[in-house]
């Protein structure tokens, strides 16, 4: 390239273009391909192309660094003239940079690879799109006869990975289709994070742990995986991407699988077994019949038998499994006669009635006799949300280990956002409830928010209930109501809960009757799409967070609300009261006191200095640490710690007659001795007393 051209018009300020862009209008999506090529002079050449799904506008562009600079800092500032160039590009013309491609072609991915010098910054310049411009960045090797021509196909190939017609970067989710493999992060080719990413937001203790067991789960090549419903919707899925993404940093073989959706199925599995066990209903319609648990075990087993059974070379070369949820628990049986020396972990993430349970005849009781007795009884540990109560009978509790939920701190529902992300996320919430005929959010009002899935059990009509009565309790301070805040009432679906929109219908209804419907212009109810950062700009605009459901597992969104500093309010129903401390991060109340939230609500609205206790205690550095065992590297801990401790190498016939029985007193951890759980966090067992949280 003998010189440079620049092709992307960068308007100026004050042009009536600009001025009309900066209205309610939401920024047009586009998305980048950038191209990088390493000369023989020494000078970087690059282009970019931005696509609307229309058009290209392409730029290209050649750095001449110092010839005295190192190699590492001739990227850095290659990497800070892009960001700039594209800033400044997409700001002018209120585009939105959705996505980003950015890569080279096969000479200079060469050169790249074998040049760890060039890897770390290339791999920086896509953390940086993800940090300072929320733009979803990729990795490809590209072809084309000159950079531009590169740059385009890498912008039609990150479009094409995509959603487009929703405003927002919402990345298909991959799932490959001889295995259902959850491909995590475009079949790795997004790279969002580094290591020193999530070293940064992790205590040295805990860090120097992960480092270890990684390290030995390399050294002794283990094979972990986990099986659940779904890749996308719920707490599990969440969870999952982040697990997948960190242990592939890490090195570490761990995969993770879904089964084929079957909406009759999932009816039987939400309705008939979650809500059930939940104690949501008590309407004997809901009872599982032989035909349920036909159609159900028939589903598992084509499952493992399409999927993963004999042959697919996924179960038969696992050293640890671990079931995510009971939806596939009937494929347990069929794991341990095609790989008996696997280890299997059943992971019980909701609140199960346990003493509903223990009533027999009762429908709690049926449903876990039919699924422990067949199924669940077969794996050799029960990890169960830290609460006894959640704890049903008729398991071992010696073979019980507690870990609470966790979320990542720099995936899309927690990263750091400027103000002009979270002002673009308001906007594009309120084009989804304009769609769905619901008032949006007043960019000059506080608002409270509940995020949650429109649910049985996550006392939706609790919070409208109680923000009414708030409402009423503002007006008799004399306080108009231009000064009210506004409720928002939102959440993601997934294709395994069919009671969303039956909920999400109530509600509407509920707003319409009179008690309720004065208020109904200030209270926002909508659905939204799987938007990660959608949710974290919403939560992060909030004044405090509720949290109101009548039976909870352990709420992820409430970790997620405390680490913005937002203060929760929340009944104390299964493990929320785990992450609250009453009266200094967040204020519990009784199980359906409407009144008493209503009355939390006035008192922190009204008393900003009560207010701002709770925030100044959110941020100091004790809750922080206490926040740690909620996040992606202190949860992955917890199972680098159970893979380390419960596998063992081999499946020779003498190895498998070495594994005890399933109904032993205590775990078998590998190395010749049975250790007592007693229903034990499983941190107890890997933290230092010196280092517990």
């Amino acid at each position: 390239m003998s010189h440079a051209h620049r092709k992307f018009s960068v308007l100026e300020a004050g042009s009536p273009r600009y001025v009309l862009a900066r209205k309610n209008a939401i920024s047009k999506s586009i998305y980048l391909g950038v191209a990088v090529a390493y000369n023989a002079s020494g000078q970087f050449e690059w282009a970019c192309s931005s696509y609307d799904g229309a058009e290209f506008e392409t730029h290209e562009d050649v750095f001449s660094p110092q010839s005295d600079w190192p190699i590492t800092k001739q990227l850095e500032k290659l990497n800070d003239s892009i960001i700039q160039v594209v800033r400044d590009y997409a700001h002018s013309h209120n585009y939105r940079i959705q996505g980003v491609c950015i890569g080279s072609d096969e000479e200079t991915a060469k050169i790249v690879a074998n040049s760890p010098e060039l890897k770390d910054p290339i791999r920086s310049m896509c953390t940086r799109f993800w940090f300072d411009l929320d733009a979803t960045p990729c990795i490809y090797t590209l072809r084309g006869i000159s950079l531009i021509e590169e740059a385009a196909s890498a912008a039609r190939k990150v479009y094409d990975w995509f959603t487009p017609q929703f405003p927002g970067n919402i990345p298909r989710i991959a799932v490959d289709p001889e295995t259902n493999e959850v491909l995590v992060d475009m079949d790795s080719h997004c790279h969002m994070l580094d290591l020193h990413h999530f070293k940064e937001t992790t205590d040295k203790p805990t860090w120097d742990k992960l480092l270890e067991l990684a390290e030995e789960c390399k050294q002794r090549k283990l094979k972990i995986q986990f099986f659940n419903s779904t890749p996308q919707g719920g707490g599990v899925a969440l969870m999952r991407h982040a697990t997948i993404r960190l242990m592939r940093l890490l090195g570490v073989d761990c995969r993770w699988f879904v089964a084929k959706p079957n909406p009759d199925v999932f009816v039987i599995t939400k309705r008939k077994f979650h809500n059930v066990f939940q104690g949501v209903t008590q309407d004997e319609q809901y009872r599982l019949k032989q035909e349920d648990k036909d159609l159900w075990v028939e589903w598992c087993e084509q499952n493992f038998d399409n999927y993963w059974g004999s042959g697919k070379g996924v179960v038969e070369a696992a050293d640890v499994i671990i079931m995510d949820d009971p939806q596939v628990s009937a494929i347990i049986p069929r794991i341990r006669k095609l790989n008996p020396s696997t280890r299997i972990i059943y992971r019980s993430h909701i609140e199960i009635r346990s003493d509903l349970a223990s009533i027999p005849g009762s429908m709690q009781y049926d449903l876990w006799d039919f699924l422990w007795g067949g199924y669940i009884s077969q794996t050799d540990m029960f990890i169960s949300h830290p609460v006894a109560g959640f704890i049903p009978p008729r398991v071992p509790h010696a073979k019980v280990g507690l870990m609470p939920a966790a979320t990542d701190e720099l995936d899309g529902l927690n990263k750091k956002m400027s103000a002009m992300d979270i002002e673009y996320y308001r906007r594009v919430f309120n084009r989804c409830a304009g769609d769905q005929g619901s008032p949006g959010i007043t960019g000059d009002r506080p608002y409270v928010i509940q995020i949650a899935r429109f649910d049985p059990a996550k006392g939706i009509p609790d919070v409208v209930e109680a923000y009414c009565t708030f409402r009423n309790q503002l007006t008799a301070k004399g306080l108009e109501d231009d000064q009210h805040p506004q409720l928002v009432l939102c959440g993601h679906g997934s294709v395994d809960d069919p009671d969303g929109t039956v909920v999400y219908e109530e509600v509407i209804q509920l707003l319409g009757q009179p008690e309720y419907s004065s208020f109904a212009k200030d209270i926002c109810v909508v659905r939204l799409p799987a938007s990660d950062q959608l949710l974290c700009a919403l939560l992060r605009g909030s004044f405090c967070a509720l949290q109101l459901s009548h039976r909870e597992g352990f709420e992820v969104k409430v970790t997620e609300s405390l680490s913005k500093y937002k203060p929760v309010i929340a009944y104390r129903s299964g493990g929320i009261p785990l992450q609250i401390e009453d009266g200094k991060t967040g204020i519990l109340i009784e199980r359906g006191d409407t009144k008493g939230v209503a009355n939390a609500l006035a008192r922190l609205y009204t008393d900003t200095a009560y207010y701002q206790d709770f925030v100044n205690e959110l941020r100091t550095k004790k809750q922080d640490s206490k926040r740690q065992q909620y996040f992606t590297p202190f949860q992955s801990v917890n199972w680098l710690y159970l893979a380390t401790q419960l596998a063992f190498k081999g499946n020779d016939e003498a190895v498998v007659k070495s594994q005890p029985p399933h109904d032993i007193e205590g775990t078998y951890m590998g190395n010749g001795e049975i250790r007592k759980w007693n229903a034990k966090y499983v941190r107890e067992f890997w933290q230092n007393s010196t280092n517990a949280v």
